[in-house]
């Protein structure tokens, strides 16, 4: 057990005291922890730094929907490769929490150790505008991705142009015959992390198709995994909590009356997101304390 090593990949962009509480919580001798702290937010200073703790550092200025997403993970997986080999990488955010003691995390990925554990849909999903692959299919400019609701409205209008005509739609000859999209939190194994290294390397054109595309990073690593040999070990599972339901966020940022439906619906659950101290620092106390007791 001594040499059984996870390493968490953390993506954090706002509130420093909230990480360091995150890191002392989470702190175990299987553990290193692997900071990509958003260029742009400029409190790497005051978050703890000490042997266990590595930064990558060159961070990306991460936009939500851009290439950027993917980018930064993409960093703290070679930050990773640098300090050697791990049984299993666990990409979490700044605001997340553990809903478990260590020793259940470490134990049950033992017990477990060789599968991945990635949440998971094929494409095209029915469910979705043009199946989802509009994400893919459709060159973006920058300035289509964002947020913003009045040029959201802009955005559709054209994913929907380029979509109803085929010469419009870009080739996808870089990417394999099946699309896979899911959450972009998941607990891999440390081979897999290798391979995914390995095959953007030799895949740039794999790379660049993401680069102009719309929430690349939820098809990113999901279809790189299922097109491999790793997919016969996959779990459509995260063992992560998260409230895509209730609002007014989405997802919602967890506060003290939403104990009772954690504990209910997040039973099997090994991490909740998100948290926030400045919303509901009683959630978060409550929390830590009982993974320290």
């Amino acid at each position: 057990m001594q040499h059984f090593r996870m390493a968490y990949v953390i993506l954090c962009h706002k509130n420093p005291e909230q990480i360091n509480l995150l890191l002392d919580v989470l702190t175990d001798e299987h553990v290193e922890f692997f900071l990509h702290v958003d260029r742009k937010s400029g409190i790497e200073p005051q978050i703890t730094h000490r042997g266990d703790i590595h930064f990558v550092k060159q961070p990306v200025e991460v936009q939500w929907g851009h290439y950027s997403q993917i980018e930064c993970i993409l960093k703290s997986f070679a930050l990773i490769r640098e300090h050697g080999s791990y049984d299993y990488i666990h990409i979490i955010s700044g605001q997340d929490l553990p809903l478990v003691p260590n020793k259940q995390i470490v134990d049950y990925f033992m017990e477990h150790r060789g599968q991945e554990f990635v949440k998971h849909l094929q494409l095209p999903n029915d469910a979705e505008m043009w199946g989802c692959l509009y994400r893919v299919s459709v060159y973006y400019p920058r300035f289509l991705v964002t947020r913003a609701k009045a040029v959201s409205e802009i955005r559709n209008r054209y994913i929907n142009m380029v979509m109803s005509v085929p010469l419009l739609k870009r080739s996808l000859r870089n990417l394999p015959a099946d699309l896979y999209k899911g959450s972009n939190w998941m607990s891999i194994t440390g081979e897999c992390m290798e391979y995914i290294l390995e095959f953007i390397g030799a895949n740039p054109g794999y790379v660049k198709l993401f680069k102009h595309s719309f929430c690349g990073d939820e098809i990113f690593f999901h279809t790189i995994i299922l097109n491999s040999r790793f997919k016969a070990n996959v779990v459509n599972e995260i063992k992560r909590y998260t409230d895509w339901d209730t609002g007014p966020e989405f997802p919602r940022t967890l506060r003290a009356e939403d104990i009772s439906r954690i504990r209910q619906q997040g039973a099997e659950c090994f991490w909740g997101r998100k948290f926030d101290l400045d919303v509901d620092r009683a959630i978060v106390e409550e929390i830590l304390q009982r993974q320290l007791a």
